[in-house]
């Protein structure tokens, strides 16, 4: 019997794993992955590239959309990689890319984009080509992208006799027109807010001079008395001066604010464009360069297409790329207008700069900020990822007006807390195999344990028959 038992025992454990096998293996003849964020409106542009792509290239493997949730998409893709699922094809984030290649997770292309002679680097803006390299070596390709810029009413201005804002507009310029456009009731109430500038605290840390990670992005450095500085004055605008609304206040919608008219300016990139220009009066709104603090600093979001290290379909991968970096789909996303495309050849194009929906608008602004502009809101580096910073500088900014910390104190404890996480995933050992591991020596010890307990119990019963 005991012989038996263990038999039985293999046969289960072997059915499982070969179920368990079959459950997770990837089919080879199974879909291409490309996995993406965005708004409803931005998924329902990348799912008409992909159903073009599918229908007039006819691939060896259709491609399908993975939509992850913005807020966690670092975050999700980094539990896939750990569970060998990730996506073939991937859109992202210039700010994320020096941790996923750290980790391993992307595929140098620098090789394939060198043998492929019908593709040329030369043919996007250059200013973005930078994006795509760590160490000199490419690992993606310029897709779409956004510079922040100053989205403002210019009802508002004409109506307090303000010029317009221009490239010349320092914060205390900034900061006067704010004042003179924000409406109040004989009470005292808010009728109407001046700005509101939440949306760029580390470009503004940079615009005063101060810096958030070293050279080697290695180290957090916050703690200055320029970021201080910065931190003080964007929170001013709500504590001292009245302008905009506290960071505390969860209940207000910025952009429905603005496009509202109960907020004259607002920093924001293109994807915003469309639903002010749909809910503003005709030809109230204009966009200006941001405001420049002791240096003139913009916000650049600049999106590549990775290919993962884990797909089995590089080839496949780098087809569905070099589509979406066309001509053909590069005219298609800027004729959705959410997104500004990469290709020189149409961003330069009376398509974009007179786009359809907004035709009023000097499209030129986002383009003449680009030379200007830092990634936003900051490069990582290789051991961080961008929920670790925006949730710090977050809470620094909810201390201080609490007034639980000053704005040096909230900043040097954000410093000890980026640090911290950065040397967690510095020194962060690489997973061992389980095979010859105490966890797997452990196991065998339970099961041969297990056994002994079934023999043991079938002898008893066996002599008392």
């Amino acid at each position: 019997m005991r012989w038996q038992q263990l038999l039985l025992l293999l046969l289960v454990c072997g059915a499982t794993a070969t179920l368990f096998a079959v459950l997770t293996a990837q089919d080879p003849a199974d879909h291409l992955v490309f996995a993406t964020w965005g708004t409803p409106t931005e998924i329902e542009s990348f799912q008409r590239l992909i159903d073009h792509y599918n229908t007039s290239r006819r691939p060896r493997h259709t491609v399908v959309l993975s939509h992850i949730d913005q807020v966690s998409y670092t975050e999700r893709l980094l539990v896939r990689a750990a569970a060998r699922s990730m996506p073939d094809v991937i859109h992202l984030d210039r700010k994320d890319v020096p941790l996923f290649v750290h980790r391993r997770l992307l595929e140098d292309l620098t090789s394939v984009i060198e043998a492929d002679s019908a593709f040329s680097l030369e043919e996007f803006l250059p200013a973005l080509l930078p994006g795509c390299t760590v160490e000199g070596r490419f690992y993606g390709v310029p897709h779409n992208f956004s510079t922040f810029v100053l989205y403002y009413n210019r009802d508002h201005f004409d109506a307090e006799g303000l010029a317009d804002p221009d490239s010349t507009w320092t914060w205390d310029t900034f900061l006067e027109a704010a004042r003179r456009l924000t409406r109040r009731t004989p009470r005292g109430e808010i009728l109407r807010y001046g700005c509101m500038v939440y949306t760029i605290p580390f470009i503004m840390i940079q615009q005063f001079g101060g810096r958030i990670l070293n050279e080697r992005m290695d180290s957090c450095i916050i703690a200055s008395p320029e970021a201080a500085a910065a931190l003080r004055f964007a929170l001013d605008l709500a504590e001292k001066h009245g302008v905009t609304w506290s960071v505390l206040s969860q209940n207000l919608n910025w952009d429905d604010m603005f496009a509202g008219g109960r907020c004259s300016m607002i920093a924001n990139g293109r994807w915003a464009a469309a639903w002010y220009q749909r809910s503003m009066p005709q030809g109230a709104l204009e966009v200006a360069p941001l405001p420049r603090g002791i240096l003139r600093r913009g916000a650049l979001v600049n999106h590549l297409i990775t290919v993962a290290s884990q797909s089995t379909k590089k080839q496949q991968a780098w087809a569905f790329t070099r589509f979406l970096t066309s001509e053909t789909a590069q005219r298609m996303i800027n004729d959705d207008g959410a997104n500004i495309p990469a290709l020189r050849s149409v961003v330069l194009s009376d398509a974009f700069l007179h786009h359809a929906s907004t035709p009023a608008l000097d499209n030129a602004v986002f383009l003449t900020e680009l030379p200007h502009s830092a990634v936003w809101p900051v490069v990582q580096g290789p051991y961080l990822t961008g929920h670790t910073l925006l949730s710090e500088i977050e809470l620094a900014m909810r201390h201080i007006t609490l007034g639980q910390a000053s704005p040096e104190q909230a900043l040097a404890t954000m410093e000890v807390n980026v640090n911290r996480a950065i040397a967690h995933q510095r020194y962060r050992p690489e997973p061992a195999s389980f095979v010859g591991s105490l966890p797997f020596y452990f196991s065998c010890g339970l099961l041969v344990l297990a056994m002994q307990v079934l023999y043991r119990r079938k002898r008893r019963r066996h002599h008392g028959q």
